[in-house]
């Protein structure tokens, strides 16, 4: 492998490392940064060059040890809304675009190893095979510098054959969440209406609704579909209970999504048991948003 292939295989073991690279070829100094690396030395060496790098490495270890987060039990990722990846009050920041979007395709994937090609393809389709791996390695490096900053965090991304994985362990991850609250709301014969409030309150949007991602679109329609039967389900029991304030909280919940069925019964139900003019109000929702 080259250096810079050696580089990332490194990062993965240990993502807080730091590179120096040395070398007779200056062609691959601006890959070499890419990767973060704290000097790029030509040959050949001279002490006080050397002497310059390792003071350089020096003060990288000593900013690191000033910026690290004490590691918390609280690790959580949002992918409800805009994607957000915290621990306690640190929420991490992404050097890039891509990385962010590459960690969220990670997630995406529910722990299946992904191809280096694959991604390569997705991510940078007009560029070559060559130039597209070195954007990966470089964006993994950082990646990994990134979930390094939380310390001992449970989130990983492994490299083997060829494929990159990203594993959880004992993060609190919203989809995730919302999947089990509903799985506990309709596990036996009696629905559980605790359960369904609480996995409505952990839906605080669409899935990765602020990125625009295109392979993200069909999960997003998928959840939605399951949090739009599960509002119904609510308002239903609510209806049914005769507590009208919270049929009406969630029915205009329901009219923000731009839903395009149940609107006369539900304006027909609030007219009768609330009011016309909260009726209309609630018209006003439906057609404003649809």
């Amino acid at each position: 492998m080259t250096g810079l292939e050696l580089a990332e295989c490194l990062s993965a073991m240990s993502p807080a490392i730091s590179f120096i690279f040395i070398t007779a070829f200056n062609n691959y100094a601006t890959e070499a940064f890419e990767l973060n690396a704290v000097d790029y030395i030509l040959k050949p060496i001279r002490q006080e060059r050397f002497n310059k790098a390792i003071e350089k490495i020096k003060r990288e270890i000593e900013e690191r040890e000033k910026s690290f987060v004490t590691p918390y039990n609280d690790v959580s990722i949002r992918a409800f809304g805009k994607m957000v990846v915290s621990s306690g009050d640190h929420i991490l920041k992404w050097k890039r675009q891509k990385s962010s979007e590459i960690f969220a395709f990670l997630l995406h994937q529910q722990g299946t190893p992904v191809h280096k090609e694959k991604l390569c393809e997705m991510m940078w389709p007009e560029y070559d095979p060559q130039r597209a791996l070195t954007y990966l390695q470089t964006i993994m490096y950082q990646l990994r510098k990134n979930i390094s900053e939380i310390g001992d965090s449970g989130i990983a991304i492994d490299y083997a054959d060829h494929c990159y994985c990203l594993r959880l362990s004992g993060v609190r991850y919203d989809v995730d969440r919302f999947l089990d609250a509903l799985d506990q709301a309709y596990r036996s014969d009696e629905v559980s209406a605790d359960a369904m409030l609480h996995a409505e309150q952990l839906y605080t949007g669409a899935y990765f609704e602020e990125e625009g991602w295109i392979w993200a679109i069909g999960r997003q329609q998928n959840l939605a579909q399951k949090y739009l039967k599960l509002l119904e389900s609510i308002i239903r029991l609510k209806m049914s209970s005769e507590d009208k304030e919270g049929a009406l909280y969630y029915i205009q919940k329901w009219a923000a999504l731009d839903v395009y069925k149940n609107q006369n019964k539900y304006l027909s139900w609030v007219s009768e048991h609330i009011g016309v003019d909260a009726a209309k109000k609630l018209e006003s929702i439906i057609f404003d948003d649809n």
